[in-house]
């Protein structure tokens, strides 16, 4: 690289030798003449490389935006410039590598799977979550081409060079068909996709079950206002209806209002329960005073069924605290005591017992009732589920008794257990944490 132009640097050196040679053969005139003129073209050089090194100063303080450092020496001055502007790049260059690991980890640990592809469908990056997604080995599946995804139905226009620059599909999980994966694309203008994919299996769940649950809620209530509303119409339309046939229709209509006030009940209490989970009460409730409470209460009802209803002796139960809160027990032990009663024939049996173990306490109600097929029983606790629908409403269910007492137990820290068989009855075991006092 040279510091001057070549025809000023030929110059120089031709007048130098002139000079030189004018000195050697004693001719004053050449050599005055050599002389003069290189120390002319030495001034004008001298001037012409400051001008240049000033216009450099200038692009670098431009650049960085900062004040002229110090110096009297173009050259001592520049050395500090671009001393400066070279540390200044580096620290930039440190930082914006740190910025770029740091979104780069930040990616990683995204809850989605983020991928850029080419303008084929070919994979360049992608994180963690992605590579799972997308059932590839995050070894060898860069440069891969989404094959298998793009043969979905859903999918087939995903990576499309025309058509909208954001395309949306969903496709079921390669690996796990069960699951369910929803693709959100976006076509860059340089012609790449930014690929998002993320798994939608629980929020399609949820929403089936907020579906299944008001379509639920309207069969239940359009089953008694239409009974209600017939009878309403027959009373209205025959005022001289006979008296025994008026009584009837009303008595009918006091158990439809009825079995509407027990699903609203329920459902007030399942909405309250799964709005505050975890959130029972601590206070002490002495289990034999329960199960007292629970004999007094449903006594009579099995007697007037002719069920033989058995409960455990004071002295089984003798220094037994559950902690939590005393109605709520009450009412998920009176559930499982009252379907026991509801599903036994006449002249079976409900039976309470309790088995203290090493910090809860298991409280078991068998029945010797109609019993349950195997593949129900993981379902029982499903809102407004029935094994058998004509018999609970035959009963009087809502078929939200047992999710209301999973709640309950749960939020006391506790779980729900059943046990059954077709023929031979059922029993639901309520496990609970346990307080031992001595006697």
């Amino acid at each position: 690289m040279r510091i001057l132009p070549a025809s000023a640097i030929a110059l120089l050196l031709a007048t130098a030798l002139i000079a030189a040679f004018g000195i050697l053969l004693d001719h004053r005139i050449a050599a005055g003449a050599g002389f003069t003129v290189f120390v002319a073209g030495s001034a004008w050089a001298g001037a012409w490389i400051r001008s240049r090194l000033n216009n450099l100063r200038r692009w670098l303080q431009s650049r960085e935006g900062l004040v002229a450092l110090p110096g009297e020496h173009a050259w001592e001055t520049l050395e500090s410039e671009l001393r400066y502007y070279l540390k200044h790049r580096d620290r930039r260059w440190h930082d914006t590598r740190r910025r770029l690991e740091q979104l780069e980890a930040l990616a990683q640990e995204l809850p989605v799977g983020v991928a850029l592809l080419d303008c084929g469908g070919r994979l360049l990056e992608a994180n963690r979550k992605a590579y799972e997604l997308l059932a590839l080995d995050p070894e060898r599946g860069r440069g891969q081409r989404l094959q298998g995804w793009l043969r979905e139905p859903e999918l087939a226009d995903l990576f499309a060079a025309e058509g909208p620059s954001l395309r949306q599909g969903t496709a079921p999980y390669h690996p796990d068909p069960s699951r369910t994966l929803a693709f959100t694309c976006t076509r860059k203008d340089d012609g790449t996709f930014l690929l998002v994919v993320e798994e939608i299996t629980e929020q399609l769940r949820l929403q089936k079950m907020r579906e299944d649950f008001v379509a639920n809620v309207s069969h239940e209530l359009r089953s008694p206002l239409t009974s209600l509303r017939g009878f309403a119409e027959t009373l209205l339309a025959d005022p001289g209806l006979p008296t025994d046939q008026r009584q009837e229709f009303l008595r009918i209509m006091d158990g439809q209002i009825e079995r509407m006030q027990s699903l609203v009940d329920d459902l007030l209490t399942l909405s309250r329960l799964e709005a505050q989970p975890g959130q029972a009460s601590q206070t002490p409730v002495a289990l034999d005073a329960l199960l007292s409470e629970l004999a007094d209460r449903y006594q009579a009802r099995a007697a007037e069924a002719g069920i033989d209803l058995r409960m455990p002796g004071t002295g089984e139960v003798a220094g037994l605290t559950l902690l939590g809160d005393a109605d709520a027990l009450h009412q998920a032990l009176g559930n499982l005591v009252e379907n026991g009663i509801k599903y036994t024939p006449k002249e079976g049996s409900v039976t309470v017992t309790v088995e203290p173990r090493k910090d809860t306490v298991a409280i078991h109600v068998g029945d010797t009732g109609i019993g349950i097929e195997p593949q129900h029983l993981p379902r029982l606790t499903e809102r407004f589920y029935r094994v058998d629908k004509g018999r609970s409403r035959e009963v009087g269910g809502t078929g939200l008794g047992l999710s209301i007492v999973k709640h309950i137990l749960h939020n006391h820290g506790g779980r729900l257990e059943v046990e059954s068989a077709p023929g031979q009855g059922s029993t639901f075991s309520a496990i609970l944490p346990v307080r031992f006092s001595s006697a």
